[in-house]
């Protein structure tokens, strides 16, 4: 029995090779790097890194003692927390899609609200002109501008004002009156009639 017990148990590496050997290349790289700032040694972090998997690796101290039970049970351990972090990531990702949908939603409600507005606006400013201005023809208020018309130099207005101002300048001056004033031509959309307002 112990002779069988003896040749199951390895001569050389009788502490823990595997979790040596991952220290010692992450311990020798970082001393590796402090070397080439600072020491300048040459070989400095591939020694440490020797020397950490050998210690670890030989000293039976180092060895994982738990029972292959224990082992299981701490691999199960583990993979369950592992799960329920990966379970918290996935809900907070999932409450923030949510977020941005309602936030998305809510954007999209508002912009639909300040549509409308803008169409009851408009639908009630088109009722109020149409109310206002009718076709002089048949009385329909189905019109539709078409330009501003200003008046012009009148010489009716001229020819009097220099009668009125016994030949002055003001005279030619009354031809202007009234230039200013502005009025709108519409087209009846019912009729064809053309008038000014």
């Amino acid at each position: 029995m112990d002779t069988e017990s003896n040749k199951k148990e390895p001569q050389f590496w009788k502490g823990d090779p595997s979790g040596g050997f991952a220290t010692g290349l992450v311990a020798g790289f970082i001393i590796g790097l402090i070397n080439i700032c600072s020491f300048n040694i040459p070989w400095l972090g591939r020694i440490c890194f020797i020397a950490i998997w050998l210690v670890m690796g030989t000293q039976p101290r180092f060895k994982d003692t738990r029972t292959p039970e224990e082992i299981a049970k701490d691999k199960e351990e583990r993979d369950q927390k592992f799960e329920e972090i990966r379970e918290q990531a996935k809900a907070r990702e999932a409450e923030r899609q949510a977020t941005k949908e309602q936030k998305r939603e809510a954007k999209m409600q508002k912009n639909e609200l300040k549509l409308q507005k803008n169409q009851l606006k408009i639908q009630k400013h088109q009722l109020k002109n149409r109310s206002k201005i009718k076709c002089p023809k048949c009385k329909s208020t189905n019109v539709q501008p078409l330009g501003v018309h200003k008046k012009g130099f009148s010489v009716g207005k001229a020819v009097a004002g220099t009668v009125l101002a016994h030949g002055t300048v003001v005279g030619p001056l009354a031809g202007f009156a009234g230039k200013n004033s502005k009025k709108t031509d519409f087209v009846c959309m019912n009729c064809g009639k053309q008038f000014k307002k």
